[in-house]
Order: structure tokens, then sequence, then C-alpha cells
């Protein structure tokens, strides 16, 4: 009886241990707990591309530094052609905007991410909450043109290239940009026939404006783009490829000698040859469109415009010819900045910025 009643008070001594909060015993007794890792947080941003570095700058100059906004774009569009690589613009912008290089460069890496949609990452320092009337401006008094409705096609059909090469692992044997810029042209050729003339016109147009603006002898000869005439000059040569005599004012807009156009016949054929081999196993099943694309617009005094100019459908029922295995989006957005796909976000994203810079070119065109 003695050692039963010698068990109950054992047992009644150590119930009480393992009840007492933060006795050595109770915290023994406790269960380690997992240590979750943090989530790894993917940025598609590059700043050694000069067009990715030309958006934040742009963040960075007039949210950041109070530069006029005209001033600032109209420097880095033209900074931008330039440049091998997105660092190189920094000591130019500095010197323009009479800035220290080293605060210039701590404007940049707190605009970074401004534009991005991911998780803070390690280091990030949050900008600023933006206030009504720092919200980035859209003009409510801008007409938009037919000529930069038929630019922006081209330029969002060359955006979906990218996300093409990057969601169906195509091939990439050459430079990515003129591989889009071809993508862009062959579409619209061969799948839009009937907006084709002038959209690939305005195209050719804005790209002779903007060459325009840089000095031949500054023509860049390397990086990612080519020269904004030789793009030029390509496209209307996959154009003349399908039909000289349809196109033949865009050959004589860029210069193409006879001989230039039979050649362009010769290539240009096979190259539209490729793209339909290529393109042909993406495509949803006739009179089907997919339903992982989808096309997103600001309901604005200027995005509004490009719904009643047909545009907003025109990309909605290119962007859904594609069987998709995920969501892709086409997203306008205010902001002074350009168009570009992201990866990570699967998303194409066109700013105001771009649209008021083909209004404008469209007023230089007489358009």
């Amino acid at each position: 009886m003695v050692e039963n009643l010698r068990r109950v008070v054992w047992c009644c001594f150590v119930t009480l241990l393992l009840a007492a909060p933060g006795s050595a015993v109770a915290l023994l007794a406790q269960t380690p707990t997992e240590q979750v890792p943090a989530p790894v947080v993917r940025c598609d941003i590059d700043l050694t591309l000069p067009g990715m570095m030309r958006d934040v700058l742009s963040n960075a100059l007039v949210r950041g530094l109070g530069k006029p906004e005209h001033d600032v774009r109209t420097f880095l569009n033209a900074e931008v052609k330039r440049a091998k690589q997105g660092e190189q613009m920094l000591a130019p912008v500095a010197r323009h905007f009479a800035i220290e290089p080293a605060a210039l460069q701590a404007e940049v890496e707190r605009f970074r991410h401004c534009n991005c949609t991911h998780a803070p990452v390690p280091g990030q320092v949050p900008l600023p909450p933006v206030i009504p009337d720092e919200a980035p401006v859209v003009p409510t008094d801008v007409v938009v043109t037919p000529f930069a409705k038929d630019v922006l096609l081209h330029v969002v059909l060359h955006e979906l290239g990218h996300a093409l090469v990057r969601e169906f692992d195509l091939p990439v044997l050459g430079n990515e940009e003129t591989l889009a810029d071809a993508f862009a042209t062959h579409f619209l050729l061969h799948h839009m026939p009937e907006r084709a003339p002038a959209v690939l016109e305005a195209r050719v147009r804005s790209w002779l404006i903007e060459a325009a603006e840089v000095p031949r002898a500054d023509w860049p000869v390397s990086g990612e783009h080519d020269n904004d005439a030789r793009r030029a000059f390509r496209t209307a040569a996959l154009a003349v490829a399908v039909d000289a005599k349809a196109y033949a004012r865009l050959a004589e807009l860029v210069g193409m000698t006879e001989r230039d156009v039979r050649k362009a016949t010769d290539y240009g054929a096979e190259l539209h040859r490729s793209w339909r081999r290529v393109l042909q196993p993406l495509f949803m099943p006739p009179l089907q469109l997919s339903k992982e694309a989808r096309v997103e617009c600001p309901d604005d005094p200027l995005f509004s415009q490009l719904a009643q100019l047909g545009l907003l459908n025109e990309l909605e029922q290119a962007v859904k010819r594609f069987d998709w295995h995920s969501q892709v989006t086409i997203r306008f957005a205010a902001g002074d900045g350009g168009a570009a796909w992201s990866r990570g976000t699967r998303t194409v994203t066109v700013h105001a910025g771009y649209v008021l810079r083909f209004v404008a070119q469209g007023a230089v065109a007489g358009r």
C-alpha cells in the first residue's frame, strides 16, 4: 500500500512540473515548431536591359525627383536607343538633369520594383503610398487617333510574340526582338489581313519618326533592339513578300529598290512558311477561343477610347486564338512607361505613356 501511495505522489509531482509554464520539463515536453521557409519571390526586373532601365528611371525622375514628365520622356526615349546596357543610361541622365550620380542611383533602387506586383523582396525599400494629387494623371483632352490605335495593335502583338516564346518554349535561334517583330507582322498579314495595310503603314511610319530623332551616326548597331529604321525596313520586306503590289507604299516609305523587293519576296516567303509551321500546333481548334486569356483596361477618358475604336476587341480575339496553358492577360495601365511582357505575372502591360507617345507621332506624321 505504501508503494502505491509513493507512485501516486510521484505522478502528481511530474504532472505539476509539466503544467508549470516555462519549466524545463515543460519546455522539453513541447514539440519543436517546424521552421517554414520564407517564400521565394521572383522578379523579372533586369536593369541591364535599356527598356526596363528606362521605365524605372522614368518613375525615379518624375515621382522621386520631381522632374517634368515631358522632358523625362523625351530624353529617355532618345537615350534608350544609344545604350547597349541599361546601366549606361545613368551617367547621361545624371548630367542632363543635374543630379548627383549617387542620388540618382539611390532613386533607381528605390523605384526598382515600383511596377511589380510581387511581394516585397528582402531589402526592398517601400515607396510612400501614392496620394491622389500624386497619382498618375491620365489626360482627359487627348484624342486617340486611328494612327495611334494601329501602332498599338502591332506593339501588343509584338509583346505576344515574347509570350509565345516563353509559354510554349519556342526555339530562339536569333535576336528575340527581331523574332517578336516578325511574329506581329506575320500574324497581321495572315490572320488579320483586312487590318494589315493600315497597321503596318502606321508602325513603319512610327519607327521612321523615332529613327529621325537620333542622328544617323548614333543609330545603334548593338544591343537587344535593332535601330528603328532597320525594323521599319524589315517589316516592310515581310509585307512585300506576301503581296508586292498591295504593299508597294511600304516599300516606298523605307526606300526599297526593285532589287530589294525581289530579294524580300524570296527570303520573306521562307520566313512566313516557317511561322505557319511553328504556330499551327499552338492555335485553338477552329471556331473556339481560349478561356485562359483576357484584356483589362481602366474605364477612363483615355483608355475608353481604345474600346470605342475597337482595339480591345481586336486584341481579345487575337490573344484568345492561342491554346494557353494558364491565364495570360493584356493590361492597360496609367503611368509613364512602355509595353512589356512579364513571365512572372504572364501579363503584357501597356502604359498610358505609350498611348500618348503614338498620338504625338500621329501628329508628326499628319495622321
